[in-house]
């Protein structure tokens, strides 16, 4: 265990890095209406810091309540008994906490006491004045074992992951690089030198290496980017969330966990088929149904996300979805790399279209899209899958911006066929498409040929340095 408090130490030694979720808290803290809010994210991606620094940034006192420390208040919450929970909080921080303070209460680690989150309903309807903040690693998962009553619409998400390429920038003082970045639009783009191309590549490799997770970020600031260093953390919290494991409630044993886990990692972004479960679950002697369960509390913890199949055929996409047919992405580029041992060298010189059969470009677009909209929107991503009929490769990811979908294919290989979008154009009857690759940006019309049919499409040529601009860029 000691191991485990120590990374846990160093890690709230972090420097704390202006995040978008820090924005988020500080809107939501400004206004008149503000219901209690939930900050869900994986263990170690910053939500503790994020609720210091905006506090520290409006100037308002914390009273931080580590609820994992105080077994003693869980039937309180049970029996939402507001008055003497309010006494408690003030006798454990030493600060006057009632309806009239000015202060952002911040209770932590509530997966420790889970009738805190069911409390919030009463919070808000008798407490409405006093801002609260609720925050905990794998909550997700004990709310689905405990079946508590949920304070469904008296709560407010804040939905927090790795730290995205354009925060990883400002984190590591790039500047220059992401006002750049910036200033480039759907008109001017395709201007951009070869030299700051060339430049703004070399940053997307490096944030591949480190990844977003808090404290690598941080250990590459330390280290002026010294690779073993970063790796030897990054190995670090791969061992804490398989020491979680124990933690997760049910039949399974960790052991079985890990090899399902190890497992599912080895699948990352690809097709997730029937055969690749029953060679996992045949391997790790379990049985489908096993798999099935422990994959939900993979999902629950936020380690992987499920990107699943939609139809196109209206906003939003997950109206008409097909579970059955999916994919997974990790939680963090970085620790995908790390776990699977991939050499520096081989990101630093091969175009990042064919490191690792392409997963590695997919990973890095597909984890800047899932933190791509607000704060407030739970991640989800979609992708497409042509009738069984037709052997036509999928298309890796689906768009929603304004009112339209947006193919989005993540070149492979040298040339790149865009054959499954031509595809797609033609049978969803789509005008617009995206490419996104190590090449320099570009616009042109195409037209799409697949079965005798034909028709005219705009190709967004992106690089993976804009990824995270897609929204700005498509609204114009």
């Amino acid at each position: 265990m000691q191991h485990h408090d120590t990374f846990n130490n160093k890690q709230s030694e972090t420097t704390m890095f202006n995040r978008k979720a820090v924005e988020a808290i500080k809107e939501w803290f400004n206004r008149s209406n503000r219901k209690p809010l939930v900050i869900r994210g994986a263990r170690q991606t910053g939500k503790t810091t994020a609720v210091r620094l905006a506090a520290s940034q409006l100037e308002v006192e914390l009273v931080e309540i580590n609820l994992e420390r105080h077994p003693e208040l869980d039937p309180l919450f049970k029996a939402y008994k507001l008055d003497e929970l309010l006494l408690s909080f003030s006798l454990i921080s030493g600060k006057p906490v009632n309806r009239q303070s000015r202060i952002l209460l911040f209770l932590d680690e509530a997966q420790a006491t889970p009738a805190a989150y069911s409390c919030l309903r009463y919070w808000y309807e008798e407490v409405p004045e006093l801002p609260v903040v609720l925050t905990g690693s794998l909550l997700d998962q004990v709310l689905h074992d405990d079946e508590l009553p949920m304070p469904i619409g008296r709560i407010e998400h804040c939905f927090m992951g790795p730290l995205t390429f354009d925060e990883f920038l400002a984190a590591t003082g790039e500047s220059k690089a992401l006002e750049s970045i910036g200033m480039l639009d759907l008109g001017n783009m395709h201007l951009i030198p070869q030299s700051l191309h060339e430049e703004l590549l070399a940053h997307v490799r490096r944030y591949i290496l480190t990844g977003g997770m808090p404290y690598c970020v941080q250990t590459a600031i330390d280290t002026s980017f010294d690779h073993r260093e970063i790796v030897r953390y990054q190995t670090e919290l791969l061992q804490t969330y398989k020491d979680d494991f124990a933690k997760y409630s049910g039949s399974q044993s960790s052991l079985k966990l890990i090899a399902f886990f190890n497992g599912l990692l080895s699948q990352a972004g690809q097709q997730f088929s029937h055969k690749m479960a029953a060679e996992i679950a045949q391997s790790t002697s379990g049985d489908y149904r096993q798999l099935n369960a422990a994959i939900e509390q993979f999902l629950e913890a936020r380690l992987f996300y499920r990107v699943v199949h939609s139809s196109a055929d209206s906003i939003p996409l997950g109206g008409e979805t097909k579970i059955r047919i999916s994919k997974f992405l990790f939680i963090d580029i970085g620790l995908l790399l790390a776990v699977q041992g991939v050499p520096p060298q081989t990101i630093m010189s091969s175009p990042l279209e064919l490191t690792n059969r392409g997963i590695i470009a997919e990973q890095f677009v597909g984890q800047q899209l899932l933190y791509a909209k607000p704060s407030y929107v739970n991640p989800a991503l979609y992708f497409w899958h042509p009738p069984k009929s037709e052997q036509q490769a999928e298309i890796d990811f689906l768009f929603e911006s304004g009112n339209r979908i947006y193919p989005l294919e993540v070149k492979s290989g040298t040339s790149g066929s865009i054959k499954s979008l031509h595809s797609y154009v033609i049978k969803k009857q789509a005008s617009h498409a995206l490419r996104i690759s190590s090449g320099k940006p570009s616009i042109q019309t195409i037209t799409a040929r697949s079965n005798k049919q034909e028709q005219p499409f705009t190709l967004i040529d992106l690089p993976f340095y804009l990824v995270n601009q897609l929204e700005r860029l498509l609204a114009e």
